[in-house]
């Protein structure tokens, strides 16, 4: 079984130039370090994806402070907030491998929409605190597919 955790960004600040430039705040970068230090340092993550905005960048630095494990990093285009899932499904079911775990650092409306999608079909989207994590177990990176295990918050 694969297991997908979905980190959604910690609290960042609301006035930014743009929303990709949007940066966490205090709080954010604490919320983020405790998840991934509580939720994620005793896993080694195959792969982790980070969205190009300034927050999710920020929160994956916290999530490399928190000394979480990996094997391989990359910053993709394909869960920013407002992209459709069926482009992320499809990337995650190109990797080679079996029982991978992966975590995507991501923002709100994707990670809902995300985990709707896999788990139930439908991307009306579960609420995610910022900071939180999503856990799904699945064989395959498939619309329904997906069984949710928990959320998990710092």
């Amino acid at each position: 079984m694969h297991q997908l955790y979905i980190l959604r960004h910690g609290q960042a600040h609301m006035q930014a130039p743009s929303d990709e430039l949007r940066e966490l705040t205090d709080l954010g970068v604490k919320q983020v370090f405790n998840s991934a230090r509580q939720h994620l340092s005793n896993i080694r993550f195959n792969h982790i994806f980070v969205s190009p905005y300034v927050r999710a960048q920020q929160s994956f630095a916290q999530v490399k402070a928190a000394q979480v494990a990996f094997s391989q990093t990359q910053t993709v285009p394909w869960i920013t907030p407002d992209v459709n899932t069926s482009a992320a499904i499809n990337e995650l079911a190109a990797l080679p491998g079996d029982n991978l775990s992966i975590l995507l650092v991501c923002h709100q409306t994707f990670a809902g929409r995300l985990a709707s999608q896999l788990c139930d079909g439908h991307e009306q989207g579960l609420h995610v605190d910022t900071g939180a994590i999503i856990h799904i177990q699945t064989e395959v990176f498939a619309s329904q597919c997906g069984i949710f295990q928990n959320m998990l918050v710092g």
